[in-house]
């Protein structure tokens, strides 16, 4: 999914020292092509990234998406059909338009292309103020672990940001105008309808927008209008919004099963709270940080806010609304399974533009301000892309790995012994994918192999005895922090031979 108008990165260049007149054309064509030039590296570098993070086979998450949409058989099955959390309308439209069985990567394209288009909004949001800005702003949405682990892989999340990062977009270039430009009140609203038809937590981003909205409008044309002209801006929206959760809750009303969900955590203040840690460190680089880092990072964010409220930064709101609203409203709330980092991608999506934001600012100052801002972007740029490579390469705990072991020991095919359904989705998928016959079992007696759920970081046992019959380890794969589950792959102990005998 790509923006409804491709953001135009208008690079703006500052004055040259001692205020010596305007830049020419001649003087600013230069800098700006560097400019240009170092965005399109950038980007390339965030595509590579994407790219070498896609590896390996789906998840859960992925190939139960996967099977959904092939039970669903139609386009229209897709939105009638599939009444579960785990379907992300937009990317389950693309999963049966490439096809199930497909390579991963096929599947995963349309994260990474949106993904990587996100670079370049970002881009466009920093450019709103300076080339500086743009190219920070582009450098941390393209590198940030978050960023890169949740644009590779085969859900609705980056189609969602794609949309709601050109929403903010949108919406600082129409305050930036002031009364002259026209509202961009559908393009606005067709945004929110593809953001929420990819991922339904985009709901959050639009409260965060109305609200930032309502107080920009009400600080530049006090109390009198304030209201009718944030409803004439947002009533397509919300109009919109409702549309669409009409749409997925009625089609869930009026299934036999009603809307369905997961895995469902009940609230937990201490789950919440691992989950907005994790959020930041893999918002910033810091997956490898100590504990104790995030204490730090808090107090970073504190001092951030306050710098930008002191300059009334027209974002302000925004960002005290994303970063601190929406999670402080879950906690209200009591909402559940908020101890995923990935309910809160708004948050950390805000929380690197205004980082990217102040770290500008710091590099257009002089002396000691500016060497802080340019170590601390480069530590955080250095720290990201080692996270990055490390959680890649894990490839969320790679199922595929699974099939090409019992295919190695099994070449025409192989029955399978699983505890219970949740890796049945991801053994089946990459069975398609590979074309390898493969038949699932729940129960004795005892197949060729055993595959075994393990618990995060939990140790694989050598060997297991299911049905009376030892199996012997044969391989074993970890998750990524965000994305994935520990698995252990068994093989019966009394191949080819005695293939018969029981334990005594």
């Amino acid at each position: 999914m790509l923006p409804l108008a491709a953001p135009s990165v208008r690079l703006r260049l500052p004055p040259p020292p001692g205020g010596g007149g305007s830049i020419g054309p001649d003087a600013r064509a230069p800098r700006t092509f560097r400019t240009a030039l170092a965005l399109a590296a950038i980007t390339v570098v965030g595509l590579a990234l994407r790219l070498w993070s896609a590896r390996g086979g789906l998840w859960v998450d992925e190939a139960w998406s996967a099977v959904m949409v092939e039970r669903a058989r139609t386009p229209l099955g897709i939105f009638t059909a599939i009444n579960h959390d785990n379907n992300h309308h937009l990317n389950s439209l693309w999963m049966w338009l490439v096809g199930y069985g497909a390579p991963p990567l096929a599947l995963r394209a349309l994260s990474i292309a949106t993904g990587t288009a996100t670079i370049l909004v970002a881009a466009a949001i920093g450019a709103q103020r300076s080339a500086c800005h743009a190219l920070v702003a582009a450098a941390l949405v393209a590198v940030s672990p978050i960023m890169v682990d949740y644009g590779s892989e085969a859900r609705g999340y980056m189609p969602m940001l794609l949309a709601f990062m050109t929403m903010i977009w949108l919406v600082l270039r129409w305050l930036d105008a002031g009364a002259g430009q026209r509202p961009p009140r559908w393009r606005l609203a067709l945004l929110a309808t593809l953001g929420l038809l990819s991922q339904l937590t985009m709901v959050f981003g639009i409260c965060a927008i109305a609200l930032w909205v309502a107080v920009a409008l009400r600080t530049r044309h006090g109390e009198g209008d304030t209201t009718a002209r944030t409803i004439r801006l947002l009533l397509p929206t919300i109009v919109a919004t409702a549309a669409v959760l009409g749409l997925v809750l009625g089609a869930a009303a009026v299934s036999p099963t009603g809307m369905q969900v997961g895995d469902y955590v009940a609230f937990s203040p201490a789950a919440m709270g691992r989950a907005l840690f994790v959020m930041v460190a893999a918002s910033i680089g810091g997956l490898a940080a100590p504990t104790w880092s995030a204490g730090v990072a808090t107090i970073a964010v504190g001092f951030g806010f306050v710098t930008i409220v002191r300059k009334r930064d027209p974002a302000a709101i925004f960002y005290l609304a994303a970063i601190v609203g929406l999670p402080l409203g879950l906690a209200v709330l009591r909402v559940g399974n908020t101890g995923m980092p990935r309910y809160f991608l708004i948050s950390s999506l805000a929380l690197i533009l205004l980082l990217a934001g102040l770290l500008a600012d710091g590099l257009g100052k002089r002396g000691g301000i500016r060497l802080v801002s340019a170590i601390l972007l480069g530590t955080i740029i250095v720290a990201s892309i080692r996270d990055d490579l490390s959680q890649a390469a894990l490839r969320r705990g790679d199922t595929g790995a699974a099939i090409a072991t019992m295919a190695a020991i099994s070449p025409a095919g192989a029955d399978v012994l699983v505890d219970h359904l949740r890796p049945i989705a991801t053994l089946r998928v990459a069975a398609a994918e590979r074309g390898y016959r493969l038949r699932i079992a729940q129960d004795c007696p005892a197949p060729t192999f055993l595959h075994v759920d393990l618990g995060d970081d939990a140790p694989a046992s050598p060997a297991a005895v299911r049905c009376g019959i030892r199996y012997r380890l044969a391989v074993v794969r970890r998750r990524a922090i965000l994305s994935g589950v520990d698995w252990a792959l068994y093989v019966r102990a009394d191949l080819p031979e005695n293939r018969g005998e029981r334990l005594r």
